[in-house]
């Protein structure tokens, strides 16, 4: 599993983590890979203080070696000091796997351009010789007090570097704030989340997750289904951890069983920090670092109806 994740010097960095063989991939089975301090080990090394991605790295997409192209990690790269509001900025580009490194490409592969200046969350599938990628498209990322304005694009390529010109797929109507994809017995399965409300802004569209389906992977909207809203996350029992939504959906689909695992990313309310620090202080813990948001992976399995 590849995931992207802060690190204690507030640095978005990409990181795996791996199943124990044998073990159902939607337990809490997964361990970080670790370096020898026993820390989370980054992919890769930090780009340069003046890269485009030299303040962050995150939301990676890895696609398989195919047709003569290397492994790859798609990810969104921050260059920008501000993490939201109007002087964010975002693009996204690639790592490639070069004689069992990850390289990251010094160039990014996709910019945003105005009113629509940040690009993010890139998800890339290789399919009959072309690769396919959906993405986000916005003004800046959006901060305290203000409302989600995202556009969710799709764009092709031969080789997976150079990409025609992006199209929408879902207006910023739609509210859809990225996706994942993945083969099916009947075709192509997709599951889209909106933006959740990660500063605790309030009155924020309805969250949680949809799933959209097709024959035969396409970049046309029309070619798949009416989004079918599976998961709302504020329905009566929802974990504390999905309280402001999710977003960031992955799926494993194992065509033996048929079973779909769907992981996410879940906002949890944030707490009051004071309260919680004593309480983690009283139980012989270490305080943590206080922050507007706290994000953690869950997993559950996808019924189909």
């Amino acid at each position: 599993m590849f995931l992207g994740g802060f690190s204690t010097s507030f640095r978005n960095r990409l990181y795996t983590a791996t199943l124990t063989p044998g073990a159902d991939p939607g337990s809490r089975s997964w361990r970080f890979v670790c370096d020898a301090r026993g820390r989370a080990r980054a992919l890769t090394v930090d780009p340069p203080k003046d890269a485009w991605d030299a303040e962050g790295m995150h939301t990676p997409s890895f696609v398989p070696a195919a047709d003569g192209q290397p492994a790859r990690v798609y990810y969104t790269g921050r260059a920008s000091k501000k993490q939201y509001g109007p002087d964010s900025s975002y693009a996204i580009g690639a790592l490639e796997l070069i004689d069992g490194a990850w390289v990251r490409r010094d160039e990014p592969l996709i910019r945003g351009t105005a009113p629509r200046s940040s690009v993010l969350e890139p998800l890339v599938v290789h399919d009959r010789g072309r690769y396919v990628m959906w993405f986000q498209a916005n003004p800046h990322e959006i901060g305290p007090g203000e409302y989600p304005d995202y556009e969710l694009r799709v764009t092709e390529s031969v080789d997976g570097v150079s990409w025609s010109v992006p199209r929408v797929f879902s207006t910023p109507a739609k509210g859809f704030f990225d996706n994942t994809i993945a083969r099916t017995r009947d075709g192509w399965l997709m599951v889209l989340a909106r933006g959740p409300d990660l500063h605790g802004t309030g009155g924020f569209p309805e969250q949680g997750l949809w799933v959209s389906t097709t024959r035969e992977l396409s970049a046309d909207r029309s070619s798949w289904s009416v989004p079918r809203h599976v998961l709302n996350t504020a329905d009566a029992g929802m974990p504390a951890s999905l309280a402001r939504g999710v977003y960031g959906p992955g799926v494993l689909y194992d065509a033996d069983t048929g079973r779909t695992v769907v992981y996410v990313t879940g906002v949890r309310e944030a707490p009051s920090w004071p309260r919680f620090i004593a309480q983690r202080l009283l139980r012989g813990r270490r305080p943590v670092v206080p922050s507007p948001f706290y994000l953690s992976v869950s997993a559950g399995v996808l019924i189909s109806s």
